[in-house]
């Protein structure tokens, strides 16, 4: 054996004789750890157990990813996209430890270590069928009685009536679609009904739960409410299904809730939150309750944990990305260290295992905050003032964004070129619908102050008018 080969062969192992590895290979078995060895084959097995019906009818794997596409309703079956091409291809990806664009949430998580925080985990529980999917989430329709300030016409019927002015989202499920999940129904351990509408507000919820309870009891079902709804038809549902309840509770404060969350009564709300709690300890089951922490509420993190263990419940902080005037992450360098610093200074009981859960989610999310005022030092002085540019210069900024994240990022897609110019077709197509240079610009400076991570799941999946009326809702920085 060669000098150089000795020198080599010393390098690779250390002192216990181990092979050194990478650091992607460390992190890798750092993740597996204390996970079974039937689940190390994969980072994220959401394409392999999960399908998501979105309320236009596009199905997805997993709710944080909505770029990547499995196909699409009534266009193809619901057999033919969970065997598709685009689902097995996915699959691939998330066994080779891939993450991919659109993956964003846990593969940041993933990179820094927050293993436990990681969506991803939620699918390690659920058995799998390669014949069938093991676990369903419902977005069947857009109605909904609550005109949220962070939400969208997209995901509620009174935003798009109220304040986007548009007519109703007709919903593309159909009978048709009922007739086929009953082959899908014995193989479910669980379903979701949440994010786009109020699930005890849609009809077809009801019908489903109605099939899922006769055939297949033991079947979990999970309803994010947002707690306004509580009447004696879904209190006859609760009493005879296997419901798990999750409530969405943005602010422990009167004022403060309702004008968040318009339309709402502050009393009913928490008046039925503690109906559910009371449920779901009556029938053994967890109990949720979810918090989109923005600029308006972020102050009373501490008070809805000390809330939350009183209740019995979980505490989900949710990231807001957009709208960005109530997002937190994009808010200045200072504003974001004394958030941290604020935060930071509470701590909670943890004589429950539930107290140290609801403790360590509030840890990691103050974290959270510290790595997003460490980031915004860096940003800050790369980020052009957007209203100084001209139209041009905007446009040019957009495209050369689009191609630098799209180069970057693993894709279902195998031609990046091709999806390149799909993009810049879209959004040159977007700006000849406008009438004038002054609405150009207003369209312009909204696109440019959005993540490309947020636009192009849209542009991906929407037609060029779809789009036009969706960025005429101006982003406010």
């Amino acid at each position: 054996m060669s000098l150089l080969r000795k020198i080599f062969k010393t390098f690779q192992r250390n002192q216990d004789n181990s092979v050194i590895v990478s650091p992607a290979d460390n992190r890798k078995i750092t993740f597996n750890k204390n996970r079974e060895p039937a689940l190390q084959g994969s980072v994220c097995f959401a394409p392999s157990v999960n399908m998501i019906f979105s309320e236009d009818g596009q199905i997805k794997a997993c709710c944080h990813n909505s770029e990547n596409s499995l196909g699409r309703y009534p266009g193809q079956t619901i057999s033919e996209i969970w065997n598709s091409e685009e689902a097995n291809r996915f699959r691939q990806k998330m066994s080779d430890y891939q993450f991919l664009s659109g993956c964003s949430v846990c593969e940041k998580d993933y990179q820094t270590g927050n293993f436990e925080e990681m969506s991803a985990r939620h699918f390690d529980d659920l058995p799998r069928n390669s014949a069938y999917p093991t676990m369903m989430e419902f977005m069947l329709s857009n109605t909904c009685n609550l005109e949220c300030i962070m939400c969208t016409g997209e995901l509620s019927s009174s935003i798009r009536k109220n304040r986007d002015k548009l007519p109703p989202i007709k919903s593309p499920y159909d009978d048709g679609f009922v007739e086929q999940l009953k082959e899908f129904i014995p193989h479910l351990v669980e379903t979701r009904f949440s994010s786009a509408g109020e699930a005890f507000l849609i009809d077809m919820n009801f019908r489903f739960w109605e099939m899922l309870i006769e055939a297949n009891p033991q079947c979990l079902i999970v309803v994010q409410t947002n707690g306004t709804v509580l009447n004696g038809r879904v209190k006859d549902f609760m009493a005879r299904g296997n419901f798990k309840i999750g409530v969405s509770l943005d602010s422990l404060q009167k004022e403060t809730f309702e004008a968040i969350r318009v339309n709402a009564s502050f009393d009913r709300v928490m008046k039925n939150i503690r109906y559910f709690a009371e449920y779901s300890k009556a029938n053994k089951r967890p109990f949720t309750i979810s918090t989109c922490v923005m600029r308006q509420n972020w102050k009373e993190l501490p008070d809805f944990i000390r809330f939350c263990n009183e209740m019995g419940a979980s505490a989900t902080f949710h990231k807001v990305w957009l709208p960005l005037q109530y997002a937190l992450h994009n808010l200045p360098t200072d504003e974001l260290q004394a958030m941290y610093e604020e935060l930071s200074r509470h701590d909670f009981p943890v004589n429950s295992a539930l107290e140290k859960k609801n403790r360590n989610h509030y840890q990691y999310f103050v974290s959270l905050i510290g790595d997003w005022a460490s980031e915004a030092k860096h940003s800050t002085a790369e980020t052009p003032d957007l209203h100084q540019l001209s139209t041009s210069e905007l446009l040019q900024l957009i495209k050369h964004n689009f191609e630098t994240y799209i180069a970057g990022q693993q894709m279902l897609e195998n031609d990046k070129q091709q999806l390149l110019s799909l993009c810049g077709n879209k959004i040159d197509k977007i700006m000849a619908l406008c009438t004038n240079e002054d609405e150009r610009k207003v369209r312009l400076v909204s696109l440019a102050s959005t993540p490309v991570s947020f636009s192009l799941p849209a542009i991906k999946t929407h037609s060029v008018e779809k789009l036009f009326e969706m960025s005429g809702n101006q982003v406010k920085v």
